[in-house]
């Protein structure tokens, strides 16, 4: 990796490490499908874009992501709040907080 390069990977572990409580046993606000149903959303139905994810565990090269700062880096589209599109079909996994959730209807 070149400076820019570890500087970006370094933001972007920083910025998830804080955000999930920086403790090495802290989990995720979110559970993942399972990798052969995206596989299936891919093939069957064309979608190949993740609404929640992030650079560390997207499954699609094109994804929605919470921190777009450190994530454009890394192909994040931005804020799934920002995101509007036309046409499509998109996987849409969101955290599991009311907040979110209420915000998504």
């Amino acid at each position: 990796l070149d400076g820019e390069e570890a500087g970006a990977v370094f933001a972007l572990l920083a910025r998830y490490s804080s955000f999930q409580g920086s403790h090495y046993r802290a989990g995720g606000f979110q559970a993942a499908i399972h990798g052969a149903c995206f596989d299936v959303l891919l093939t069957e139905f064309g979608c190949a874009l993740e609404c929640f994810a992030s650079p560390m565990n997207a499954r699609y090269a094109r994804f929605c992501s919470a921190h777009p700062a450190t994530d454009a880096a890394f192909g994040s589209l931005g804020s799934f709040f920002q995101f509007k599109p036309t046409s499509g079909s998109f996987e849409s996994n969101p955290p599991f907080d009311d907040a979110t959730i209420s915000k998504m209807v």
